[in-house]
């Protein structure tokens, strides 16, 4: 079975391409564009990755990746942000979270993180 992925971002044209590639290399990816949707989908459903955008309206990914450790402690966790930001790292880091900066210029990073994190896909 391949690993399920939930892949959060307000701006629904990067995750459909990162959607797209990352199902093409042999993930099952669920879509969420923001804070609301997201969480909603953690109470049904376990992920291999979450992996979320850092602002994401009134509520940052931060929140979301706590929230998605409470319903599952393994979780891969990882903050996407467009710009490098020593602090939101730290953070991140606390929390036993990645923090990547712009995947959707780098999917490949993305990728490797994702495959070297957990089981790798079927």
């Amino acid at each position: 079975m391949a690993p399920h992925i939930l892949f959060v971002d307000p701006e629904r044209t990067l995750t459909a391409s990162l959607a797209g590639f990352l199902s093409a290399s042999g993930f099952d990816v669920t879509l969420a564009a923001d804070f609301d949707e997201a969480a909603g989908v953690l109470r049904g459903h376990a992920f291999h990755a979450v992996v979320t955008a850092h602002r994401l309206g009134a509520h940052n990914g931060l929140h979301l990746l706590l929230r998605a450790r409470m319903e599952r402690p393994d979780v891969l966790a990882v903050v996407t942000t467009a710009v490098v930001d020593p602090h939101l790292e730290v953070e991140a880091g606390a929390l036993g979270a990645l923090c990547l900066v712009a995947p959707w210029q780098d999917a490949a990073r993305l990728l490797e993180v994702l495959r070297t994190a957990g089981p790798a896909p079927a």
